[in-house]
C-alpha cells in the first residue's frame, strides 16, 4: 500500500507540475506579449520552452510513469475502465497538440525576426489559441481522474 500510495504522491505532483506550468506560462506569455514593444519576445518565447520542457515535459513524464506503475501494481484494467481511459486519452490528446503545434511554434517564436510583428502575432495567436484548448483538456482530464467519471 505505501508503495501505491507513494506513487500516487508523484503522480499528483507530475500533474500539478504539468498543469500548474500550462496555466501559470499562459498567462505570463500573454502579459509578455502584450509589452513586446518593450520586452523582447525571444526573451519570453526561449522562457516558455525552458519552462515546458523542464515542467510540462517534466510534470508530465513523472505523471506517465507513475500512472502506468499503478495501474499494473494494482492490476487495473484501464480499457475496461472509462475514467482512466478517458484521463489516459485527455493526457494524450493534449500531449498530441504540444508535440505538433505546441513546441514546434516555441522554438518558430523564439528564431523569429524581432521585427517581424505580423509573424510574431500570427505564431503567438495560434500558440495560445491551441494551448488553451490543451489546457482545458488537461483540466478535464484531471477531474475525470479525480472523480472517477468517464466515458
Amino acid at each position: 500500500m505505501a508503495d501505491y500510495l507513494t506513487l500516487k504522491a508523484l503522480h499528483v505532483t507530475g500533474a500539478v507540475l504539468m498543469v500548474g506550468n500550462v496555466t501559470v506560462t499562459g498567462l505570463w506569455a500573454a502579459y509578455g506579449f502584450r509589452h513586446r514593444a518593450t520586452v523582447p519576445f525571444r526573451f519570453v518565447a526561449r522562457a516558455i520552452l525552458w519552462t515546458d520542457l523542464i515542467f510540462t515535459f517534466g510534470g508530465g513524464a513523472l505523471q506517465t510513469i507513475s500512472g502506468i506503475l499503478m495501474v499494473e501494481s494494482g492490476n487495473l484494467a484501464w480499457r475496461d475502465t472509462g475514467w482512466l481511459r478517458t484521463g489516459i486519452a485527455m493526457l494524450a490528446l493534449s500531449s498530441l497538440a504540444w508535440v505538433v503545434v505546441l513546441l514546434p511554434d516555441q522554438l518558430r517564436m523564439a528564431r523569429v525576426d524581432p521585427k517581424d510583428d505580423a509573424r510574431i502575432v500570427q505564431l503567438f495567436t495560434r500558440w495560445s489559441v491551441v494551448g488553451w484548448a490543451s489546457t482545458v483538456v488537461l483540466y478535464v482530464g484531471i477531474w475525470v481522474m479525480t472523480t472517477k467519471v468517464g466515458w
